[in-house]
């Protein structure tokens, strides 16, 4: 078989999360015992419903498990577009200024997996991708399922090589627009309610330091939320998603897809729609999908053997990794990713693997680097020379030594 996604291979934006991340925020400051009854309480009920929808997830916002200094590379935009300025109020009709901020901003961010968003993927899953043609990207999904060319025999079945012909970015983009606009404004509501609740958490549980940027970033999320709803109302949803009485072929062909593929019919019928756009992207090759989905055995085995990158992406951010462990891993990705014919942000990778958790290891890059050196065998010449391509980035960065007061 071909490997398709050698030469066309590779967060959450968490809209979905909202219930969640909302309830969460409420056991926290609850268990603080900071007992809050100001109207901007978001109600259990509500809480539960979207919670419910949720579950599907099996994620919830931890405070304690936030890293401001490996945050995504996308949490931070370009310094020219002060978007609190342009949208001073998350909660208020976004005016033309604030609208031309955010479309400038968001519309070209890359989203899914955010720990992959260093990664240059030859076919970057965006916004504007996602809004781009939801209505043709229905329609290429529709030709794709009465293709016999895009019928998988059984659940190990991967066809890298149809890639185009069964139209693998299209399942995805309907996976998202799907996800993002069967019902956003329920969503958009949630999470300016969470604005108000998570911003007074940072205001008291958070050092001075990192004050501003926790909230800026919350500012961000909330106006990002506001966005995606402005983006799906430009559209005629209803008619853009797969709807079981309308669509009664369409949705017997997917859901016949989705059972070879196994996925899992048994928590709702959107979910079971998502699930299968996404496991049939992913035998068809798609980026994003391939790294997200997580199918049999067979198949993770054979997606390790195709993009060993992608487990160890996973060991370079594992939150106890200490300073060697993240250098030798990234020195592993470098030569993987090259193997793959994909490019990646080297000025991200090396701040990651010098600066990651300071406060928790004080193993300086300078000394990390030293030691590999030493410990790599002579003809490993590939080694060296990454290492040497790491150094060279860390000494350009200002992260390969200490700070004197460190």
């Amino acid at each position: 078989m071909r490997n398709k996604l050698s030469k066309r291979a590779l967060v959450i934006f968490p809209v979905f999360f909202v219930g969640v991340i909302v309830l969460a925020v409420w056991v926290l400051i609850a268990g603080r015992g900071q007992t809050e009854t100001q109207s901007t309480s978001v109600s259990l009920e509500e809480m539960n419903e979207v919670a419910q929808i949720n579950k599907e997830t099996h994620t919830i916002y931890d405070h304690s498990n936030v890293d401001s200094e490996t945050m995504s590379i996308q949490d931070s935009f370009d310094n020219s577009l002060d978007l609190v300025a342009a949208c001073p109020d998350p909660s208020a009709e976004l005016s033309d200024l604030c609208v031309a901020a955010l479309d400038a901003v968001y519309t070209e961010k890359k989203i899914g997996v955010r720990r992959m968003e260093w990664i240059n993927f030859n076919s970057p899953l965006t916004y504007r991708r996602i809004f781009s043609d939801p209505v043709q990207d229905r329609e290429r999904v529709v030709e794709a399922l009465s293709n016999p060319n895009c019928n998988l025999t059984d659940e190990d079945d991967i066809r890298w090589d149809f890639y185009d012909e069964c139209h693998a970015d299209a399942f995805v983009n309907l996976f998202h627009f799907t996800r993002k606009c069967l019902d956003p404004n329920s969503y958009d509501n949630l999470y300016s309610q969470w604005f108000s609740i998570e911003r007074r958490w940072i205001k008291e549980n958070t050092l001075e330091d990192e004050r501003d940027q926790r909230t800026r970033q919350l500012w961000e999320k909330v106006l990002e939320t506001h966005w995606v709803v402005k983006e799906c109302e430009r559209f005629n949803v209803e008619e853009i998603l797969i709807d079981p009485k309308r669509d009664q072929d369409i949705l017997n062909k997917l859901r016949s897809a989705g059972k070879v593929l196994q996925v899992n019919d048994q928590i709702s019928l959107d979910y079971e729609i998502r699930q299968s756009l996404q496991a049939l992207a992913a035998r068809f090759g798609d980026e994003w999908a391939v790294v997200t989905h997580h199918g049999s055995a067979a198949w993770r085995v054979f997606r390790a053997e195709q993009l060993p990158w992608i487990q160890t992406n996973q060991v370079l951010f594992r939150r106890d990794a200490t300073r060697e462990s993240k250098l030798l891993a990234g020195v592993q990705i470098a030569l993987e990713l090259a193997e793959s014919e994909l490019e990646f942000d080297w000025d991200f990778l090396v701040t990651h693997i010098c600066t990651d958790q300071k406060h928790t290891d004080a193993t300086s890059c300078q000394t990390a680097i030293n030691e590999l050196y030493y410990s790599l065998d002579s003809l490993e010449q590939d080694k060296f020379q990454i290492l040497s391509q790491i150094e060279r980035v860390a000494l350009e960065l200002g992260v390969y030594s200490p700070a004197p007061n460190d």
